[in-house]
């Protein structure tokens, strides 16, 4: 006959500890399969299609990557997206300038920028690409930035920051709106951040990337000026340009080159 004074025996022997380390390990594994199933649903539900879920919008791809070409200051600017064909991106290079003097900070303490190239790119097949030419050949033959060609005239001096900032946004930006509502349709959105506002209260999109870009260096021939270069851009205009010769010969002839009877007026009064 059972008897209850037998459970502190068994509560200090082998058989109470088996039961115990048994319902550990139930409860382990009930544990590993509860969160087993959790994550399978998650996978599940990311697995379910936006389109089908209009409220549920996912990112579209909008990415860029920039790399040096062969050719010194030549940089290919090439990204994959999501956004529709002939879509079109506006890719520029810029550099940020700080005043390098006393001087330049009075007269304009803010940092500036200037646009050192910038091409158009046509998204295809889920692909753009375009190239920037940093460098400009100055008059001497040396290779500059823009804002180097220009310092001498503003009588100024620049800082400028190590990195060169390579963007790539959307052109025109009024058509933002259009162009989301059609990745709304495809259960797409802009990414966070992507989304930008000018000063005039314009939304656009714009992805950047920042690389560490020396300035030029070496020289080439002098390429001959250029006419926005000559007298503020109005060329040489004291100068009167040649006309061209006339492709007929206007002399009189020696002898009379008809047989028709002559006029009155061809007659000696």
């Amino acid at each position: 006959m059972f008897s209850w004074s037998c459970l502190p025996l068994f509560k200090n022997g082998s058989p109470y500890q088996m039961l115990q380390h048994f319902r550990s390990r139930t409860l382990i594994i009930l544990l590993s399969l509860f969160i087993l199933c959790i994550l399978t649903s998650c996978a599940q539900l990311r697995q379910i299609n936006p389109i089908q879920f209009p409220g549920i919008l996912t990112n579209a791809r909008l990415d860029m990557r920039v790399t040096a070409t062969e050719t010194p200051g030549v940089y290919t600017i090439a990204g994959n997206t999501t956004l529709p064909d002939n879509t079109r991106l506006n890719v520029a290079a810029i550099r940020y300038l700080y005043p390098g003097d006393a001087a330049s900070a009075t007269f304009n303490p803010d940092p500036t920028y200037s646009i050192l190239a910038y091409q158009f790119a046509q998204v295809q097949k889920g692909e753009w690409q375009t190239k920037l030419n940093l460098w400009q050949v100055a008059s001497n033959g040396q290779f500059k930035e823009a804002w180097q060609l220009s310092q001498p005239k503003l009588g100024l001096s620049f800082k400028p920051d190590e990195a060169v900032v390579f963007m790539a946004s959307l052109a025109p930006i009024t058509k933002l709106s259009e162009l989301e509502q059609q990745l709304s349709r495809k259960g797409l959105k802009f990414p966070g951040g992507t989304i930008r506002t000018t000063s005039e209260g314009e939304r656009y999109a714009q992805v950047n990337q920042l690389m560490a870009i020396a300035l030029p260096s070496g020289n080439t021939s002098p390429s001959p000026p250029r006419p926005e270069e000559i007298n503020y851009g109005w060329g040489y205009r004291y100068l009167i340009p040649l006309e061209p010769q006339n492709p007929y010969n206007l002399e009189f002839p020696d002898k009379r080159q008809t047989d028709a009877p002559p006029k009155p007026n061809e007659f000696l009064q």
